[in-house]
């Protein structure tokens, strides 16, 4: 299977779970009633990302910086997730945005590419990062 189909599906399977796990869980209600906008994230933010590191063959710098980019489209134009411009809690709501946003980026990059262990560090960071947001999402959505 070619790269750009490999980062698409997997890059696609990224998506949902973290999504599920970081805004949603177990909130399955208010998940289904994003649907099928949503997919446009799910399906939208891959395609974009494969074309970019398969089709225009861009760098890890360039594909950072578009990162970002997709970060602040997704969280502060179309969710409006206050946590990322509202002072002081945006000194901690970017650094984790930007690492959710790396695992859903370049996970999938460097499993196609049989990178994951030259990057174990960064994986680790991230799969950590994610793991506690999931937990802090599940707590607070049981709350309320």
């Amino acid at each position: 299977m070619k790269g750009f189909t490999r980062y698409f599906l997997i890059g696609t399977s990224f998506w949902v779970v973290a999504d599920w796990t970081t805004a949603f869980n177990p909130d399955s209600e208010r998940w289904l009633s994003h649907m099928p906008e949503i997919w446009l994230f799910y399906i939208g933010y891959p395609l974009v990302f494969a074309f970019l590191i398969y089709e225009r063959k861009w760098g890890n710098g360039r594909v950072f910086l578009a990162t970002l980019v997709g970060a602040f489209l997704v969280e502060v134009i179309f969710t409006g997730n206050e946590l990322l411009y509202t002072f002081p809690i945006m000194l901690i709501g970017i650094p984790i945005a930007v690492s959710t946003y790396g695992l859903l980026t370049f996970v999938p990059k460097w499993i196609v590419e049989n990178k994951t262990r030259q990057n174990k560090r960064k994986l680790i960071l991230m799969i950590i990062v994610w793991v506690l947001v999931s937990i802090s999402t599940f707590a607070e959505n049981i709350a309320s």
